[in-house]
């Protein structure tokens, strides 16, 4: 069965890279940021919001293959450290995220606090011990799941909430907020190493897996994010019962380990085992203190520095492509 999948993945991968692309980029606060802009800030920021998550992963995929020098730049040592370090603050958002849902459930903030530190502890115990394997299969799998049990929870807090649904503000007043996040989403997925690793696996494709067109991939994956955004939006009007809460919580730390896990893997190859170690080692000692900025706070927090990041690393490569084609004239 196993064989087949692989087969399957080897001979048509399109479809398996748009779904991991999607759950790649998914987070804690694709859920919780988007509930949570949907009913403080109103429709339409929530809809920007939602337009600048949808459009990260395509305009990665249309930009970073064909500017050039930009992977180049992305191999350097320096950018290297720096997309590292970014990881940290991933893992930092995600720990807030099961921590901050379980407060409104039976088994309280306390209980998601200590599942935030099971959860990372575990997977650096893995990293000491095993050492971890992501792959796209994988990807493919979770994300199926996380579509199925969203389907069922929507359905079932639409049908609890029957008559006594939340009243969402259409947000005028939030527009520039909104305009503001969107814009802060935008260059999210440069500094996401997997990312990288796709444009180059598919360009070499050394176990012989077919060669796609990468953008196709990440403008469907975009475009499947963008889908799993519209149970955000109908779960943002709803109410939750202690058992539809618990539920809701479950899904959120189901997309959110995977996220955990992974960005303590980016930080372990990042940083090397000994150095990676100690640095995941120190994020989640750290965290505590980042708890009361919520999941909002830490999310702009990381934007607001990201964006600086992307912008510097393709205003760079393009200098230096400038720079290379005037000696390869004068030569």
């Amino acid at each position: 069965m196993f064989s087949k999948v692989i087969n399957s993945f080897i001979h048509k991968p399109s479809f398996y890279y748009s779904m991991s692309i999607a759950a790649t980029w998914a987070g804690v606060g694709s859920l919780m940021v988007g509930i949570q802009m949907a009913q403080d800030y109103g429709i339409i920021p929530f809809l920007l919001w939602a337009l600048g998550n949808t459009l990260a992963c395509i305009v990665f995929g249309i930009f970073a293959p064909t500017i050039p020098k930009l992977r180049d730049v992305f191999r350097s040592k320096t950018m290297h450290f720096i997309v590292g370090s970014m990881c940290i603050f991933q893992v930092w958002l995600n720990m807030n995220g099961i921590q901050a849902i379980f407060k409104d459930t039976p088994l309280t903030g306390t209980f998601g606090m200590m599942l935030s530190y099971a959860v990372a502890i575990f997977f650096i115990f893995l990293l000491i011990r095993f050492g971890m394997i992501r792959n796209v299969l994988t990807d493919n799998a979770s994300w199926v799941a996380v579509y199925a049990v969203a389907f069922v929870l929507t359905i079932a807090a639409i049908i609890y909430s029957r008559g006594n649904m939340n009243i969402l503000s259409w947000g005028l007043d939030q527009i520039p907020a909104g305009i503001e996040k969107c814009l802060l989403l935008l260059p999210g997925a440069f500094l996401y190493p997997y990312f990288f690793e796709i444009l180059d696996y598919n360009d070499h494709n050394e176990d012989g897996t077919r060669k796609i067109d990468v953008r196709r991939a990440f403008i469907n994956g975009g475009l499947l994010f963008g889908a799993y955004l519209t149970f955000t939006f109908l779960l943002a009007w709803t109410n939750f019962g202690p058992v539809l809460n618990i539920i809701k919580a479950f899904l959120i730390t189901l997309v959110a380990v995977s996220t955990i896990s992974s960005f303590l893997y980016s930080v372990y190859i990042t940083f090397g085992r000994t150095l990676g170690i100690f640095i995941n080692i120190a994020t989640v000692a750290t965290w505590q203190w980042l708890i009361p900025m919520g999941v909002l706070g830490v999310w702009t927090l990381m934007s607001s520095i990201r964006i600086f990041i992307v912008i510097g690393s393709i205003l760079f490569a393009l200098a230096w492509n400038f720079v290379e084609k005037r000696k390869a004239v004068r030569a």
